[in-house]
């Protein structure tokens, strides 16, 4: 008897495990089958079908998207209560954010003002905004609403035509005062609208508008600002003016600007202005435009009158110029932070070693050593020594990882996820994982990387402070992909996969806010040069989604970046993410330069950062990939000057 129990036991546990989450799989898959059927029934208008299939998918992860999408059809005050109910019901999902814009649109094009009053989120687009504000102008609301009539009136740009019965309401209790018109007017030149600028005009005072007329007046010809006495100028606006023409100046031509400032400090008074801003933006501009005098000017301002920023790029023009000494000095003005990470001990150590001081150039590097960065791999190099970049797995207790399962956001995360509606998705993982916990957040890395989401998993450790988990962070994703078209074009693998990795973290749906699309992030202007050099016709710019396509087309565009530019990936690998074109403007006139004091001189901070990040990316990859890694610098060849490349005597 207790054998025949102890039977019954073992195959109750096998059921289990065997067969149990089998016929749950089985369960799901058909659940998924009727979703999809579900859907496409409500899209076609076939009610009845839709309803037959809904009661069995209450318990499947994306019914509320089918809820949804019957609601978002035919939003009306009939539909009120139901609204309601699913904001309530779905608050966790980002459902409930689309449904309450739907929601408030309606409200405020039907003009139910007590309703939207009653439901307004500060998140809504300008025309609820401004009809929220209208309805509380309607309910004589005042205070609420004349405080929302100052919100939407302080904006660079112009405002939706609802605002303009509230702007009245708010002007006919002479709430606009000339320093709101003044700030307004400010923000209207910073977004570069001229017009609107103009037009705001009319609500200043008599005697203030022949201020605008000269700002408009220096912000057309910049040159203006030389001819007037600054001395006699008075006005609180004659700072911004002053400052708005020599900006002008400075950004069209810095050394010619630097002669002019000259002029004007030795002709006038300049006492009654701050002239600090004006000399940052001198002191910045010769640095980015590598003019022989930025050094000079550098020295001298006091480090009181350099901002953190103007501090880094004195060291840049040093380090440009090669002046090691005053590298030395300039890096010694940091604060404390920057001066003590990795970047700029590196730079120390690079300045020490080339004043000769090598024992303490050692000492230094020795500090950053033994980190996955850039600067710790090119320390490493100096000095000669290995890398040391050891993987250590993300771990997570499983209770952790079930927590994660079971939540309802996570659930639906994973199962747009399954269905490939990447949008969507991420949405839900992301508005599941806002606002939790490190450990919950390292489960969830865990977790996206069993599916093989790997953009996710990748995130979700960076956000749990997790960074040395190197099959985690940096998979191999569409690995046959890149290494045929690696082998192909001539280009090492792991580079091409630092690249991607950079470029989109391997997302292949994923498009960047200038218009980059897919794994490799090409633009639909280089998708076409790209196929026309190939000898194809270029279809449209979601061919650009195909990762197959794109991997194709991205490798032929590094490749050919890498031949037109003296054969040397970093230039290759700056062209990728600025372009060919700034690259070229970016050379020094003659001779040859280290590759590391080139790169630190890159004025695009995002560039810079890119640069750096691939070449770090480059070595892990070749770890991952089972190679030896290559040594950083041996991939970063001295970069020739314009004249000397052009000349032909440069050695690829």
């Amino acid at each position: 008897m207790r054998i025949k129990a102890m039977l019954s036991a073992f195959l109750f546990s096998l059921l289990l495990i065997v067969v149990l989450p089998g016929l749950l799989q089985a369960g799901l898959e058909q659940q998924r089958q009727n979703f999809l059927a579900a859907e496409k029934a409500l899209e076609n208008g076939r009610l009845q079908e839709y309803n037959l299939l809904l009661p069995a998918l209450r318990d499947y992860p994306l019914y509320p998207y089918l809820i949804y999408q019957q609601i978002a059809g035919n939003i009306s005050l009939q539909q009120e209560e139901r609204i309601l109910w699913f904001l309530s019901e779905y608050r966790s999902s980002p459902l409930a954010d689309r449904l309450r814009q739907d929601w408030l649109k309606y409200l405020a094009r039907s003009q139910h003002w007590d309703r939207l009053v009653r439901d307004f989120d500060s998140s809504s687009s300008e025309f609820v905004q401004c009809a929220y504000a209208r309805a509380l102008v309607d309910k004589r609301l005042w205070s609420q609403a004349m405080q929302e009539a100052e919100k939407l009136w302080l904006h660079g740009r112009s405002r939706p035509r609802e605002c303009d019965p509230v702007f009245d309401a708010w002007r006919s209790r002479d709430m606009l005062t000339p320093d709101l018109a003044w700030q307004r007017i400010d923000m209207a030149i910073g977004q570069g609208q001229a017009s609107l600028a103009r037009y705001l005009g009319r609500y200043l005072p008599r005697e203030d508008q022949s201020w605008l007329d000269l700002w408009l007046q220096v912000l057309s010809r910049p040159s203006a600002v030389l001819n007037l006495d600054w001395s006699q100028k008075t006005h609180p606006v004659a700072q911004k003016i002053f400052f708005q023409g020599m900006s002008g100046l400075i950004r069209e031509d810095a050394q010619k600007a630097l002669a002019h400032w000259r002029a004007l400090e030795e002709k006038q008074d300049l006492s009654s202005m701050d002239t600090l801003p004006v000399k940052e933006q001198l002191a910045l501009y010769l640095a980015l435009r590598k003019h022989p005098e930025a050094l000079d000017f550098f020295k001298s301002l006091s480090s009181e009158d350099m901002s953190p920023r103007l501090k880094e790029w004195h060291v840049r023009n040093a380090l440009y110029r090669q002046e090691w000494l005053e590298a030395l000095s300039a890096l010694d003005r940091l604060d404390h932070g920057r001066k003590n990470s990795p970047r700029w001990l590196y730079w120390r150590a690079r300045a020490l070693e080339e004043t000769g001081l090598v024992h303490e150039a050692a000492f230094v590097y020795q500090q950053i050593l033994g980190r996955q960065n850039y600067f710790s791999l090119l320390a490493a190099d100096r000095l000669g020594k290995p890398y040391r970049m050891e993987h250590r797995a993300v771990s997570a207790p499983g209770a952790d990882i079930l927590e994660v399962r079971s939540d309802q956001g996570v659930l639906r995360a994973m199962e747009l996820f399954h269905l490939g509606r990447m949008t969507d998705a991420r949405r839900e993982w992301n508005t599941a994982l806002a606002g939790k916990s490190r450990e919950y957040i390292r489960a969830a890395a865990i977790l996206a990387h069993d599916l093989g989401w790997h953009d996710r998993a990748i995130i979700a450790a960076a956000n749990a402070g997790e960074f040395d988990d190197l099959i985690l962070r940096f998979p191999t994703s569409y690995s046959e992909l890149i290494s045929n078209y690696s082998r192909i074009r001539g280009l090492e693998p792991s580079w091409v996969f630092a690249v991607a990795r950079q470029e989109s973290m391997f997302m292949a749906d994923v498009g960047s806010p200038a218009g980059a699309l897919g794994v490799m992030q090409i633009m639909p202007a280089t998708g076409r040069l790209v196929a026309s050099l190939m000898g194809e016709r270029f279809q449209s710019s979601f061919a650009l989604l195909c990762p197959e396509t794109n991997i194709r087309f991205g490798t032929f565009y590094l490749k050919k970046r890498l031949d037109e530019l003296q054969g040397n990936p970093v230039l290759a690998t700056a062209a990728y993410n600025a372009g060919a074109h700034r690259v070229r403007g970016w050379l020094h006139d003659e001779g040859a330069m280290a590759a590391d004091i080139w790169v630190e001189n890159i004025p695009f901070a995002e560039t810079r950062d890119y640069v750096e990040k691939v070449f770090s990316y480059k070595v892990i990859y070749e770890k991952r990939l089972g190679r030896q890694p290559e040594r950083v610098s041996s991939f970063m060849p001295h970069i020739f000057g314009r004249q000397v490349y052009l000349s032909g005597t440069a050695e690829n």
